[in-house]
């Protein structure tokens, strides 16, 4: 009788040994985040979109522009108009309103907002 008891305790626990290791091996190695938006140290890389829009206003003082732009798809926005802050507003005396342009967004990692990287008249 106790070797029965024994025998099913081992075999409880090789059963669940092998499904945490196939669970495991499924699922993969359970490293940080590794996607083109995280943060890893000593890079300065981060994911961009190529967006093009019209400017509807330019807020210089706040370092702004409020474009009407096309869908981005990669982050699930449909086409729409909204404000975005400047990284460089130098960027902004290349551009007036109504005219048409190309623009990348990126993420700003201390505010969580996307900002504008590099703005041009579309040619």
């Amino acid at each position: 009788m106790k070797h029965q008891t024994i025998n099913k305790m081992i075999a409880t626990l090789a059963i669940c040994g092998i499904g945490f290791i196939s669970a495991s091996a499924i699922a993969g190695p359970s490293y940080a985040a590794d996607t083109d938006e995280s943060h890893h140290a000593g890079t300065d890389t981060q994911k961009s979109y190529a967006v093009k829009g019209e400017v509807v206003a330019i807020d210089q003082g706040a370092g702004k522009v409020k474009l009407r732009h096309e869908a981005i798809p990669e982050l699930g926005w449909s086409a729409m108009t909204m404000n975005f802050a400047v990284a460089d507003k130098g960027l902004m005396g290349e551009v007036k309103s109504g005219d048409k342009v190309s623009f990348r967004i990126a993420k700003d990692q201390s505010t969580g907002q996307y900002v504008i990287r590099t703005l041009q008249v579309a040619q």
